[in-house]
């Protein structure tokens, strides 16, 4: 199994590595629960993302896989509709979850299990004044070939920090992929003395082997010369990053999101065997942050927490994410 998840990853990435070459916008994003000081749950996670020209835009392009894209997906309501401009992102993202005794050997069946997760994705996205669409694919290995035990060894040895000891017992391996869609428009847009203020409502679901789920939530921003990028990214319902609309201004902001998330499957259940983790169903979201921008990069800092994650501990997972956001 590790060999054919490997084998799985491998034209996935090399595909996605074609694309950066002749990219856009890259976004870096990370996640980590110690800028809330805890070390629990979901510990760390880390996307590199890349976001194309438009296809509208990009009169040159080799392969012209967003025109390409946009003309496939059709159909699908929000893509093709004259005024709108459709941009290709592909996206590599790591994360992983851990138990809150990481000193531990052997594995605690009334804690979370040790996973690790790699995925690859790429997303078609349909945007026009106030309204933001996607429809993306995601391909990932759960397991051993994820390599977070590797990353996070290496993290704590850099932090300081306590060596994790429990990874030999990790789920997996295996390969998991699904469909993920989203949606935002924006409800409220003005002044407040001389800043500006906006509200917009943002709705997805992702059917997925490693956790499908729907989503649905607010997104209230005040600054100077806020962005256009709609959509509260992809750790959590608060700031709008690397998405098509993030650069060209100069400015800031301070935001704030609520969300509500329903998880009718998680591999982290599923498959946990004698973990007596049971997902709950209905998540509650909430976001803080603060981005500054110049035309060419965005940098945002924002601060998260969920409600109770699992039936009978009540452990919720509460985490820090560092974004940013450059034109190449």
């Amino acid at each position: 199994m590790p060999v054919l998840a490997r084998c799985a990853l491998v034209p996935v990435l090399q595909g996605a590595v074609v694309s950066v070459c002749h990219g856009d916008v890259l976004n870096l994003s990370w996640d980590n629960d110690l800028l809330t000081g805890t070390d629990q749950g979901y510990t760390n996670g880390v996307r590199l993302s890349w976001l194309g020209e438009p296809a509208e835009r990009d009169r040159h392009c080799r392969l012209c896989l967003a025109g390409r894209a946009r003309n496939l997906l059709a159909p699908l309501p929000g893509v093709g509709a004259p005024g709108t401009g459709h941009s290709l992102s592909f996206s590599v993202r790591q994360l992983m979850v851990t138990p809150e005794d990481i000193e531990s050997v052997q594995p605690r069946y009334d804690d979370l299990p040790y996973v690790g997760y790699l995925s690859v994705s790429s997303t078609l996205w349909s945007t026009r004044p106030g309204v933001v669409t996607g429809y993306g694919v995601h391909l990932g290995v759960v397991g051993e070939d994820s390599g977070a035990e590797a990353v996070q060894r290496w993290a704590h040895k850099v932090v300081g920090s306590t060596q994790p000891a429990g990874w030999d017992h990790q789920l997996g391996t295996d390969v998991v992929g699904g469909v993920q869609a989203q949606h935002a428009e924006r409800l409220a847009l003005g002044r407040l003395g001389g800043w500006q203020y906006e509200a917009s409502v943002m709705t997805g679901g992702r059917l997925s082997t490693f956790s499908t789920s729907l989503d649905l939530g607010l997104v209230f921003r005040i600054g100077s010369q806020l962005p256009d990028n709609l959509i509260p990214d992809y750790s959590g319902s608060a700031s709008t990053i690397g998405l098509p609309g993030a650069l060209g201004r100069d400015g800031w902001s301070v935001f704030l999101g609520v969300g509500g998330q329903y998880i009718p499957y998680s591999y982290l259940e599923a498959e946990s065997g004698p973990y007596r983790f049971d997902q709950k169903p209905l998540v509650g979201q909430v976001g803080l942050g603060a981005s500054w921008q110049a035309y060419d990069w965005l940098v945002s800092v924002i601060l998260r927490a969920t409600t109770d994650q699992e039936q009978s501990n009540k452990s919720h997972f509460s985490y820090g994410t560092l974004a940013l956001s450059w034109r190449i």
